[in-house]
């Protein structure tokens, strides 16, 4: 007898002997059992897991004459006649080879004639996607009414190309892939019948390289028995033997790989794949298998039972675990996206161990860099644990009191108070009138009532806001006496702290009480009339008495003024800050103007116009431009900042003097862009510039005239 391939010779005869594909076979046992047989029905799966064996096992048993609970009995003419491929009315088809629509249309005329032994004509049509659109069209009709006496059974690896018109006219069945172990199983069933000597795991190899396959795994051993031999005299075939036939790398390989890239191990990464391509491993099959083992890990690490997915045996479910084990899912799911997108790069590359280098080492650089989601979880974990407690402690930047900066007392303003005019006949004389020292302590605003004014004078309105504090150089205790010279007083003036007080200056207009600063030089020449405060006593009932106290406080301003005249320099206002001696306005104003007088940049001196000045703190004007219709003129101040700034420096006197610019919304109105000069009001603007005055002089005004003219 000749020889057949394990392949054929084991091809299962029953629904019984079918490995993995339980569920096709019980279904179709019930159609034969029950009766309801379609007329046409369509195997769906990859290569070698049963659809043309399936179909042959469901061809045979609907023509068994004694079927055995929907199974073939395999002893009758058909069942024999089926097996040996010699039953004329089970046709079957490769329509990888007729292709053309001429094969479909004998198969239409043929199905019209009745079956000749049995009971069915069968049409077992093999990778029926690769028929033409013209084949299908003209079976279509066919399929969904054939006669009764016909079936039609097709088997294809891609389904997507079939016509839908044609899947919806079959009842579909979809087979699987078959499980590692159950191959493994199968295979040592045919290995003990065979008298084939052969370790179990070198059939574990087997079957992991049949990727589901049966037809492959039992190539495979077919294979490897005729690469080692398989006489009693031989040695068994181990697991060795069986990686280095099928290129296929040793568990504990694997594991030292797979550890070596799980804690980014470069060098023994690299130490790894080269030794693999020192022995002649296939590296596309193993760049197949590290993804295989990278998913067992992270399914290990996200499932509780992985068994239920992995199709692997339990030993290396066990060493999936293993390596899972304080892993970091992330980790090992950047590793595969990383790994998975090069899978077909890798089948292209020139040098694929080059390649294959490269990919893993930027994959574990991916997948072993600092993320931003475990720097949250460890913070996370620090706050809940209580390590950022003593931080807390720590006053922010806000919370600290800055340190106040010195203030040059400010010495008081001596101002001569000039009386108002008396309401009665009597006057003092111009002899005795002296000019008499109030001092102040704030504001002008506070005033001091009049001291010597006549018995006879009409009464005083009184002030409507009263001063808040008031010290009158006058001395205490008795009244003084005439050409007596007055005590010290009491109270020292009193001296401001942040206000500014403004220069020192001699007026003769009210009465209101001015600051008084001891270091101003009493003034040269004495009003020609003057009236003295007024005391905390009444006035004196007689003339001789106010003239009395006129002399005596003549006498005490001239001799006090000189004593307290204060040794200090005068005050220099640069000292001062900057936010103390301008308004924001002010010195935006005074700015445009020196750039203006100063520069011939008339054109940012008018763009300048667009700025608001919002604040001043300290040395820092901060000037915003409107968002919306000051883009321009924004842009073009930027581009003179520094020259602003050096300007800014040089009016203000102050070297720290800084200007910044900001944009904001809602600073000018679209009415007030728009707005526009006037002829006349240009005109004015224009003659004060000074290339324009030296042009008009020189000219003696003709260029007016020419633009006037041109007008």
């Amino acid at each position: 007898m000749a020889y057949q391939v394990t392949a054929r010779k084991w091809r299962p005869q029953r629904f019984a002997d079918m490995v993995g594909q339980e569920h096709i076979a019980r279904t179709l046992k019930n159609a034969i059992r029950t009766g309801h047989i379609a007329h046409a029905y369509l195997f769906v799966g990859p290569r070698g897991i049963g659809k043309t064996t399936s179909a042959r096992i469901f061809a045979k048993a609907l023509n068994c004459k004694r079927p055995v609970d929907g199974e073939p009995c395999c002893e009758c003419s058909s069942c024999k006649s089926i097996a040996d491929e010699t039953n004329v009315d089970i046709i079957e088809i490769d329509a990888a080879t007729h292709t053309q629509v001429d094969k479909a249309r004998e198969i239409c005329e043929d199905v019209l004639h009745l079956p000749i032994a049995s009971k069915y004509k069968i049409y077992i049509i093999d990778e029926v996607h690769m028929l033409s659109k013209s084949a299908w069209n003209a079976l279509l009709k066919t399929i969904e009414e054939p006669p009764a006496h016909a079936k039609f059974i097709f088997a294809t690896t891609e389904v997507n190309k079939v016509l839908p018109t044609v899947i919806s006219r079959c009842q579909r069945f979809d087979l699987r892939r078959i499980p590692s172990d159950l191959i493994a199983k199968r295979l040592s069933y045919i290995a003990a019948e065979e008298k084939i000597r052969i370790s179990p795991s070198a059939i574990n190899v087997i079957a992991r390289a049949a990727d589901g396959g049966m037809r492959d795994a039992q190539s495979l051993l077919d294979q490897l028995v005729s690469f080692f031999g398989n006489s009693a005299e031989n040695e068994e075939i181990s697991e060795a033997q069986a990686l280095s036939l099928f290129g296929l790398t040793a568990p504990e390989e694997m594991e030292e790989l797979l550890n070596s890239i799980l804690n980014n191990d470069r060098a023994a990464a690299i130490l790894s794949v080269h030794k693999f391509a020192e022995q002649g491993k296939n590296l596309e099959t193993l760049f197949e298998e590290v993804l295989a083992w990278l998913r067992g890990v992270m399914l290990s690490i996200i499932l509780p039972n992985p068994e239920s997915v992995l199709d692997e045996n339990p030993e290396k479910i066990l060493t999936y675990q293993k390596l899972a084990t304080n892993r970091n899912v992330n980790m090992v799911q950047t590793l595969l996206e990383q790994l998975s997108g090069s899978a077909y790069l890798l089948r292209e590359a020139i040098n694929k161990q080059v390649f294959l280098e490269t990919i893993l080492l930027k994959a574990m650089r991916s997948a072993h860099a600092v993320r931003i989601e475990d720097l949250l979880i460890r913070l996370n974990q620090i706050r809940k644990n209580g390590e950022l407690d003593v931080l807390a402690k720590v006053p922010s930047l806000a919370q600290i009191p800055v340190a106040p900066q010195p203030v040059r007392p400010v010495a008081p303003t001596v101002q001569t108070v000039p009386p108002t005019p008396p309401t009665t006949p009597k006057m003092p004389s111009p002899a005795t009138a002296v000019p008499t020292v109030a001092v102040s302590v704030n504001t002008p605003e506070m005033q001091i009532p009049r001291q010597n004014a006549p018995q006879s004078a009409a009464p005083v309105k009184p002030q409507e806001k009263e001063p808040e504090k008031t010290v009158a150089p006058v001395p205490s205790g008795e009244k003084p006496q005439a050409k007596e010279a007055p005590a010290p007083p009491e109270k020292e003036p009193e001296k401001t702290d942040t206000q500014p007080v403004p220069e020192p200056e001699v007026r003769q207009d009210t009465a209101e009480a001015s600051p008084v600063e001891p270091s101003v030089k009493e003034p040269e020449k004495a009003p020609e009339k003057t009236v003295a405060p007024a005391q905390a006593s009444d006035a004196a009932p007689d003339a001789e008495e106010d003239e009395a106290s006129d002399e005596a406080e003549e006498e005490h301003v001239e001799e006090t003024l000189p004593e307290e005249e204060s040794p200090e320099e005068p005050r220099n206002d640069a000292v001062m800050p900057l936010s103390e001696r301008f308004s924001p306005e002010l010195l935006w104003e005074k700015l445009q103007s020196d750039i203006r007088d100063n520069t011939n940049l008339f054109s940012v001196a008018d763009l300048m116009s667009e700025g608001v000045p919002q604040k001043l703190e300290y040395s820092t004007l901060t000037v915003a431009f409107d968002e919306d219709f000051g883009e321009l003129a924004f842009q073009t101040v930027a581009k003179e900042k520094e020259l602003l700034t050096n300007s800014l420096k040089q009016l203000s006197r102050d070297s720290a003097a800084v200007l910044r610019l900001v944009r904001m919304k809602g600073v000018k109105s679209p009415e007030a862009k728009v707005q526009k000069k006037t002829l006349d009001e240009l005109k004015r603007e224009a003659a004060h510039i000074p290339i324009v005055e030296r042009t008009a002089d020189l000219f003696s005004g003709l260029i007016v005239d020419v633009l006037e003219s041109k007008q």
